[in-house]
């Protein structure tokens, strides 16, 4: 018998072979959404995996942002699958996400209509309501190679070709279609309860649930401006031929790491200084700036080249600290635990904040004050500001976007900026990056390059940063004025060199582990950069370090 640690603390026996299906069946009222994955020693595996030696176990349910992804695999799955039974010419690529759907492109530029997707709908409805079982092959790269459907075959096979030191490959079957997927999926389809199948732009949106109630699928918000900066990201992967994993392989292989480096910051530069000639050019005298994106988007790099632009063009750019506008810590509002909410909109002293911007634009000179974190006071230390006949306000912080913060300020009169780093970059037509994942490890390499946190901490905090940019980021992201794509597409070649050992350094033990694991299997399909090409204005430097903007990140 095999001796298994389970979620309850307590070590189980069971028989060789065991499924883990089985045994989540028995734990299964102690979770409020269905579990949808386990872990085993630290490393995420499906229900339908077999017990071999004694380990540590532990699930993951539905409604989880891990559960939540398989879900949305395995509906991918189903819509693909359903899609080759009822069009099999149609070619699909899975681009990003907008909210709570996914967006997959028709990369042959054939147009669905609306009954189209009615029949697809109802091919994807019959095999759910049938349980279809996803069944899950062990196969060596060769054969994996074969079962790959004809079409993808291009985009597919060099993600294969650099899966090294793996005798064997995860296949998926799903009726007769076949696929390649970094992750793991449901056992069968009757474990999906809501989605809606919407015609968008180029393809299709594939709609669904964010929990707890997996029936419920929220209405699509559609994002113009946000689909928008997507499509643009597609078509610069596009037009320089590194879209994928394997393309930015090649540029490496083939000695070109400096080339794809260059392109990819002269973009930065001449979209910062098109901003700044917007902030110039404008027909409303622009007085106020405000910069918001989520964390480790770069905004900090961003503000100081903007700036530097800024300047260029006869403007004097004056930023201004939100860090001081707090309110005293007696009158910050608190958690239900009782700890102080410092990222609500509310814990920062509006009144006086407008005051002061109404003061400054008017050309007042202004005292500014400063917020001790030490004493929870302000103080004023004797800093003042006057805003010049070509002064420009900079304030960068999370609620930029929200009017409530500026409402003082006529709309007319200052520009929002939204930034976010959007990655282009994908595995295959099936397998994308996520945009999180990037700013993760971002975040990740940064808190360990200048903050004293390991990587462990950062990925215990991240569901809070998660939580704040969800409440108080994106729901803004429309109102700005610019949208800022900070991403840069070789960047996840260098972090690798930085990530993969803080990664390693997690102990199996943790509960991060199994998040761990899965990004170092992402990093194991890339080659690494050398960040000695990477200017020292770039946003990277900002994470790495041997930024010129140094003392102010």
């Amino acid at each position: 018998m095999l001796n298994i640690k389970c979620p309850d603390g307590k070590i189980h026996q069971y028989a060789p072979g065991t499924k883990i299906i089985d045994i989540a069946k028995e734990f299964a009222g102690n979770y409020a959404t269905p579990i949808v994955e386990a872990i085993v020693n630290g490393v995420r595996v499906g229900l339908p995996y077999p017990l071999p030696v004694d380990c540590t176990l532990d699930f993951i349910e539905l409604n989880s942002t891990a559960g939540n992804r398989v879900y949305v695999r395995t509906l991918f799955f189903a819509f693909i699958t359903a899609m080759a039974i009822k069009r099999p010419e149609v070619q699909i690529e899975l681009q990003n996400s907008l909210g709570s759907a996914i967006y997959c492109h028709i990369k042959n530029d054939i147009v669905l209509s609306k009954y189209d997707l009615e029949d697809v709908n109802k091919t994807m409805q019959k095999m759910i309501a049938q349980k279809t079982p996803v069944e899950l092959k062990w196969l060596s790269v060769e054969e994996a190679k074969k079962l790959v459907k004809p079409n993808q075959t291009q985009e597919n096979l060099p993600l294969l070709d650099v899966v090294e030191g793996i005798d064997k490959v995860p296949l998926f079957k799903l009726k007769s279609e076949w696929a390649f997927f970094l992750g793991n999926m449901l056992p069968d389809l009757g474990y999906i309860k809501g989605y809606k199948l919407l015609n968008y732009k180029t393809g299709v949106l594939i709609c669904y649930p964010s929990g707890p109630d997996y029936s419920v699928v929220p209405e699509f918000v559609d994002t113009p401006k946000l689909a928008k900066v997507y499509n643009e990201a597609e078509e610069y992967g596009k037009r320089i031929k590194c879209s994928t994993v394997a393309a930015l392989n090649k540029y490496i292989k083939d000695g070109n790491s400096r080339g794809i480096i260059q392109i990819s910051e002269a973009r930065h530069e001449k979209e910062i200084a098109k901003i700044a000639d917007e902030i110039s050019n404008s027909q409303h005298k622009i007085r106020l700036v405000l910069i918001a994106g989520p964390s480790s988007s770069g905004k900090t790099t961003f503000s100081q080249r903007l700036a530097v632009q800024m300047r260029l063009n006869g403007l004097e750019p004056m930023p201004i600290s939100l860090d001081n506008y707090f309110k005293e810590r007696k009158d910050t509002p608190r958690l239900p635990d009782g700890s102080y909410d410092f990222e609500c909109l509310e814990a920062l002293d509006l009144d006086l904040f407008n005051d002061h911007l109404q003061r400054m634009i008017a050309g007042e000179t202004v005292k500014i004050p400063h917020y001790s974190f030490r004493t929870g006071q302000r103080e004023f230390r004797g800093q003042t500001i006057t805003l010049g006949d070509q002064g420009v306000l900079v304030i960068e912080g999370i609620h930029g976007l929200n009017e409530k913060l500026s409402a003082a300020v006529e709309r007319n009169a200052k520009l929002k900026i939204y930034i976010s780093a959007l990655t282009p970059l994908s595995f295959d037509d099936y397998n994308r990056i996520y945009t999180s994942d990037m700013r993760l490890m971002r975040r990740m390499v940064r808190d360990s390059q200048f903050r004293s946190h390991d990587a462990l901490g950062t990925l215990q905090s991240w569901h809070k940063v998660r939580e704040g940019e969800n409440k108080y980021i994106f729901p803004y992201c429309e109102q700005a004025d610019i949208m800022f794509n900070t991403t840069l597409i070789y960047e996840f070649a260098v972090f690798k060199k930085y990530a993969v050992p803080l990664l390693k350094a997690i102990p199996q033990d943790v509960p991060e582990a199994a998040e761990a694991n899965r990004l170092l299997i992402m990093l194991r399909a890339s080659l690494s950069i050398d960040d000695e090409a990477v200017p020292n204005n770039s946003i990277i430097r900002e994470f790495v370090g041997g930024s010129i903007f140094g003392d102010l990140l």
